[in-house]
């Protein structure tokens, strides 16, 4: 008997190489959202920095010269904050998408995987089968030459 061949190896290849792509870019995606929450990280420390330092110069008395420049410091690393936190929504927002195309192509894979054991086993039935049949016949054959012989 022929040796298996799974049908729709070609399709299952190709799915395979869809979601080897799409693993990818789901990594990447990740990657550029863990990059945003590192600077994100950064800055809100910064903030936490500046404040302290303001308060310290607050209490220990400064010009308003002073104060407005780390007011002004400030209120420049709140809007970068803001900014950071609407493209790390964004970010997530990539990521959980990008997931879910991951498992559509993960299913499609499993799919054609179930499809191949399928066949496979189909084609170990058949296997078994023929060596049933030429085990029969082999066995015919020898009570044959036996009963001629006798």
């Amino acid at each position: 008997m022929k040796k298996f061949h799974f049908s729709l190896q070609a399709m299952r290849d190709y799915r395979e190489r869809l979601l080897d792509e799409e693993k990818g870019t789901l990594q990447r995606l990740k990657a550029e959202r863990d990059g945003i929450e590192e600077h994100l990280r950064r800055l809100e420390e910064e903030f936490a920095r500046l404040s302290l330092e303001m308060v310290k110069a607050q209490m220990q008395g400064t010009t308003i010269i002073e104060l407005r420049k780390l007011s002004a410091q400030l209120d420049n690393l709140r809007l970068q904050i803001e900014e950071q936190r609407t493209l790390l929504e964004q970010a997530e927002a990539r990521v959980e998408q990008q997931m879910s195309v991951v498992v559509a192509a993960n299913q499609e894979v499993s799919k054609l995987d179930k499809l191949e054991e399928r066949q496979r086993e189909e084609y170990r039935h058949q296997v078994n089968k023929a060596e049933e049949d030429r085990i029969d016949e082999l066995v015919s054959q020898n009570l044959a030459r036996v009963a001629s012989a006798g």
